[in-house]
């Protein structure tokens, strides 16, 4: 008899995935409330609501440095997402190093999230030559073959800092000498590394979405540091925010530095309670973790289970209230490392209730999914 599956009606969901963007955390909602409702007025603007805005935001800015330890002469663009970042970067190289010194190789690897993927294509259509770094047998890209690469031509490297589905921490401090080494700009996107583990910015460039640190969707930043070439994405900005058009966005700004406070206050955190929650959820569950004995970040595990479909069990997963990722339009699939394997990831938020809880489900539905494959 084939078994059958039952929705299961739960009091809360079981949110196991980063992916879907985590929901804004209460200092980044209660610091936007002001600024909705009464200071609504225009950074730009000249008269007193407007200059008042800008002290107002002047006094929030330390508070996204401090979290990636930029120094004061590194400048900073806030951004719609990290996406619209990572655009910034590469039109800037594109404009200043491609087009005015015809340094046109970049450099990207096989385990980069859309963003980087699509404008290393639109840059190839303009006339650029794109190289694709592999990544070894533990998920870290292999910097020796990166460094074979490299060319006198060669303008820019651009890597993700962790890989957002199985949580696979890059070699940073050697791909950073690598880049001072051979005299190419660097970009580091951190955006599943921020606010995970300390880190001090290194790089040329670097780029991370708010939403992953719990600031509300439609937040982003950029890093550059000083004599790193920078231009606007979006042309129209006004003297105060030469580097990006438009209204300055002082609500979602201020959920940003809201969000970049508390996940400063929590880093111990993360590398304490929320590893303990990992490995005690990787131990409950009944599967083979990838890349267990790799540097990972902390929150973060991807768990293959025998004769089990990925998606066949995201979707139970998915109607059973326990949601996780295998990647799809923004990130990689996870499919491209293994087609039996979830991605789940765990935030400062997550309980021990809820990680046991959601362990009890994907063993239930795993086993249920492995009778079904053994009766066909």
């Amino acid at each position: 008899m084939t078994p059958s599956f039952t929705p299961t009606k739960m009091g809360s969901m079981i949110y196991l995935d980063h992916h879907s963007a985590t929901r804004p955390c209460e200092p980044a909602i209660e610091r936007m409330g002001p600024f909705l409702k009464e200071q609504w007025g225009a950074s730009f603007a000249p008269h007193r609501m407007g200059q008042e805005l800008v002290f107002a935001l002047d006094t929030r800015y330390q508070m996204i440095y401090d979290l990636v330890a930029a120094s004061e002469k590194d400048q900073f663009v806030f951004t719609s997402s990290g996406a619209e970042a990572i655009n910034q970067v590469f039109w800037s190289v594109f404009v200043e190093k491609a087009r005015k010194e015809g340094k046109c190789h970049i450099i990207i690897s096989q385990i980069e999230d859309a963003p980087v993927m699509q404008c290393a294509k639109r840059l190839e259509e303009l006339g650029c030559i794109i190289k694709v770094a592999p990544v070894d047998e533990n998920g870290q890209i292999d910097v020796e073959k990166l460094a074979e690469l490299v060319n006198p031509r060669t303008a820019l490297i651009s890597l993700t800092m962790a890989h957002g589905l199985t949580g696979v921490i890059q070699p940073v401090e050697e791909i950073i000498q690598l880049a001072k080494e051979k005299n190419v700009l660097l970009h580091l996107d951190a955006t599943y590394a921020v606010g995970k583990y300390p880190f001090i910015f290194e790089s040329d460039y670097l780029t991370f979405s708010g939403d992953r640190i719990h600031s509300v969707k439609g937040s982003g930043a950029l890093f550059a540091k000083e004599g790193a070439p920078l231009v606007p994405f979006i042309l129209g900005g006004s003297e105060q925010n030469s580097l990006r058009g438009g209204a300055f966005d002082v609500p979602s700004f201020m959920a940003l530095s809201a969000a970049a406070q508390q996940a400063m206050l929590y880093l111990d955190m993360m590398a304490l309670e929320v590893v303990r929650l990992r490995d005690l959820f990787e131990s409950e569950v009944k599967g083979t973790v990838l890349f267990k004995d790799t540097m990972r970040l902390p929150n973060t595990t991807a768990i293959a289970f025998e004769k089990v479909h990925q998606e066949a069990l995201l979707y139970y997963l998915n109607r059973k209230g326990v949601y996780a990722t295998i990647g799809g339009s923004y990130a990689g699939h996870l499919s491209k490392i293994s087609e039996n394997a979830i991605s789940f990831s765990l935030s400062r938020m997550t309980t021990e209730e809820e990680v046991l809880k959601a362990a009890a489900i994907i063993n239930e539905t795993v086993l249920q999914l492995q009778a079904i494959s053994e009766a066909l």
